[in-house]
């Protein structure tokens, strides 16, 4: 769209370094794909810029500026004018990347700077107000994007840990100490941080699961906490830098995470994360970001970007947030069961939920409100396409196709999200359902979409259950329509469904002869947004199995898939016979 002969999307990390995370390219400037930049190559006043300016461009890194003459002595402040000048070291940054002209635009995460998508030319190039106005509009979309899915991911994870947590809070709940509910489910203490190693420290006694530092190097952790870390969370994925000894068990603890349960008698928890060693690529040497050029000590950006490997050590993978607040939260259990069991974890349990309703409300917020731009967008691009289609180039009338195909498209995949954050906040409506009679009135929905393929239906004993009418269709919609989808290479389909009975619950089954998963890829089938097959081969938007999972377990059942690369797929679902006390 551009035209730059490199483009860019570049990612900070916590440390303000810049990671290339993707890239398009011609063969006029080198690749920079996964390389990593130090802070000091866009000190902090620059991102700063950044961050108010969603949008810079340097046309020429060659040009002459011209001083602006005002009649007010005080120096006039050109932060905001995209004509400004830049700084003369990072016109030389650019002539030493071989670039003499670039393009940023900013990418904001909650109105903080996450990082840009940066565009590099080896000879002057202008770019048209069009042209940078459309770049500004993708950012922003692509920002509400990150962020809408970033949330999701965060909401998954809080609720996975809170499964973990509850197990864990259930546990405490039935023994004299909650020392015994944590060190007798090892699994679920280690499984709340995604740690490797655990230990619950008193004064007087140490408890160790998993992979740790011996009893004696626990013990002088936790007095190096006791002193120096009494805060209700401490978390680091490189304890080593903070703790020197712990160099001594780096394979077992570079990574630490750990709650203070008293400050009157000293008491913790403590995760341990081995060390992963990993090798760094780096834009040129991170440890000599500029040079010092004669007496005047005037600065210079670097002048190689040559790649730079390091080695980093004694450094985890970092805790993720949904983790952190796993364990924060665990502490505050904990203190409640030590001064008010009973009381305190109901009040928790309420606080759980109330916490899952505020972010399915803001999944519904975010969906809710993206929908009628994108209506407007459709409905406008057909009534240009409507009204000025004689009027238009070949070019423009591809241009108007692609706007009207991508809009709707982002339109489908805002409606599906707001239909799985409904979903949470609606109550269910469970009656009688005639499984046999819903299969039929999907298939002969289905048979119209599919006309002229070859598909052979086989279907079973189907018994009728008690559930929500509405959302059990939309259950066995989605499973049928990937069924049909997903067959679509095949010469003759083959569509199975059928049933069986099980320790006091329904098992229903969706089998199909079509191009079938590799079954290290099954955890991410019923994840919102996950596919795992490209979207110019299969067509959807990534959420209808995650809608399956979310109302088969609202009904208090199951749901799970099995099947073999080019071998075909089941799909399965387990159903109560009764959903009394489903959330």
């Amino acid at each position: 769209m551009t035209a730059f002969d490199r483009v860019l999307i570049y990612r900070f990390d916590e440390g303000w370094n810049g990671t290339v995370i993707a890239e398009d390219r011609n063969e006029n400037l080198p690749s920079y794909l996964d390389l990593r930049f130090p802070a000091s190559d866009i000190p902090a006043q620059a991102r700063e810029l950044y961050r108010r300016n969603r949008l810079r461009i340097i046309p020429d890194a060659g040009y002459v500026p011209v001083p602006v003459q005002s009649r007010d002595p005080a120096p006039l402040d050109l932060s905001d004018s995209v004509l400004r000048s830049v700084s003369p070291v990072h016109l030389e940054y650019m002539r030493n990347m071989g670039t003499l002209a670039s393009m940023s635009i900013s990418i904001l995460r909650d109105g903080r700077l996450w990082g840009l998508i940066s565009c590099h030319n080896r000879e002057p190039k202008r770019v048209s107000l069009q042209v940078r106005n459309a770049c500004d509009f993708l950012t922003q979309i692509f920002s509400l994007q990150l962020e809408a899915r970033e949330n999701t991911a965060l909401a998954e994870n809080r609720v996975r840990l809170g499964a973990v947590q509850a197990r864990l809070l259930a546990h405490m709940a039935a023994e004299d100490s909650f020392i015994a509910g944590l060190v007798d489910n090892p699994d679920d203490l280690m499984r709340l941080a995604g740690a490797q190693g655990a230990a619950v420290l008193t004064d007087d006694r140490c408890w160790l699961v998993g992979r740790t530092p011996e009893e004696s190097d626990v013990r002088a952790l936790f007095a190096w906490l006791s002193e120096h870390h009494q805060e209700d969370v401490f978390a680091t994925d490189h304890l080593a830098r903070v703790y020197p000894p712990a160099r001594a068990y780096a394979d077992r603890a570079s990574g630490l995470v750990s709650i203070s349960i008293s400050k009157a008698h000293a008491s913790y928890v403590l995760w341990f994360r081995p060390e992963v060693v990993q090798t760094v690529k780096w834009g040129g040497n991170p440890q000599k970001p500029v040079q010092e050029e004669g007496d005047s000590r005037r600065l210079h950006p670097r002048l190689s970007f040559e790649t730079w490997k390091e080695t980093v050590r004694e450094r985890s993978l970092p805790w993720d947030r949904s983790e952190i607040e796993a364990v924060g939260e665990l502490r505050n259990a904990i203190v409640g069961i030590v001064l008010r069991r009973a009381e305190e974890l109901a009040a928790l349990s309420e606080e759980l939920r109330r916490s899952n309703k505020e972010l399915e409300a803001f999944s519904y917020s975010v969906s809710h409100d993206l929908r009628a731009p994108f209506r407007h967008i459709v409905g406008y691009s057909e009534l240009l396409k409507k009204q000025e289609w004689n009027d238009l180039s070949e070019k423009g009338r591809r241009y108007i196709d692609t706007i009207i195909e991508s809009a709707s498209m982002a339109g489908t995949l805002v409606d599906n999200l707001l239909r799985f954050s409904h979903m949470g906040r609606t109550a269910l409506k469970p009656r009688r359902v005639d499984m046999t009679g819903l299969i039929d009135e999907i298939r002969q929905r289905l048979a119209a979409d599919s006309a002229g393929r070859r598909i052979q239906w086989v279907v079973g004993d189907l018994p009728a259950i008690t559930a929500d009418p509405v959302l059990i269709r939309l259950v066995f919609e989605n499973l049928l329509d990937n069924a049909v989808k997903y067959t679509r290479p095949r010469e003759k389909a083959r569509i199975e469904i059928g049933s069986r009975r099980k320790d006091g619950e329904t098992i229903f089954f969706v089998r199909d002869n079509g191009v079938g998963f590799d079954m290290k890829y099954v955890d991410k089938l019923f994840g919102v947004f996950q596919r795992l097959h490209r979207m110019e081969e299969f067509e959807g938007t990534g959420i209808g199995l995650a809608n399956v999972r979310r109302i088969v377990e609202r009904h208090g059942g199951r749901a799970w898939a099995e099947g073999a690369l080019d071998q075909g797929a089941t799909f399965s679902v387990a159903l109560p016979d009764s959903i009394e006390g489903a959330a």
